[in-house]
Formats: C-alpha cells, structure tokens, sequence
C-alpha cells in the first residue's frame, strides 16, 4: 500500500510519541486489514445457496476500530450472478 505524505507524516508522529520505528507502526495499522484479509479468506460459501441456508452462516463480523463488517443475502446472489456470467 503506498503512503501519502500526511500518512507518513502520521506515521512518524506515531512512532516518536510511543518509541517505536515507523515500519513498526505501518505494521500495527496494517495489521487490522491484514486479519480482515485472511478472515475474508477463510470463509467458504457454497455456490447456489437458498435464504434459509445462508442465514445459517455467520454473515456478521465486528472488528475493533473498523466497526461491523456484514455479508447480505442480496449481495451473495449478486456475486452469484457474476459468477455465472463469466
């Protein structure tokens, strides 16, 4: 990810304020992303399911300083859609 001037700006305020290098700070905010990332990618939903079915699914996640992250029904039978137009 490519930082803008006030990003690094930030990032360097960060790490003089808590003795900690900037590439350790660009770790620690990177860090959320990269468990939404790896959650994301963890999560196998079958093709073709009914409502009932993925309402059974976890479709919820609440991550510290990002907020709720939720997967609808609506958008599952758009991906699905894509899907087949390929």
């Amino acid at each position: 990810m490519r930082e803008s001037k006030a990003d690094l700006l930030k990032l360097k305020e960060l790490a003089d304020k808590y003795g900690l290098t900037v590439s350790e700070v660009r770790d620690i905010v990177r860090s959320q992303f990269e468990y939404v990332r790896v959650v994301n990618n963890a999560l196998t939903i079958e093709d073709n399911l009914t409502r009932e079915e993925f309402s059974k699914l976890k479709t919820n996640f609440t991550f510290p300083a990002l907020g709720k992250l939720y997967a609808s029904y609506f958008l599952y039978n758009k991906i699905q859609e894509n899907k087949k137009k390929k």
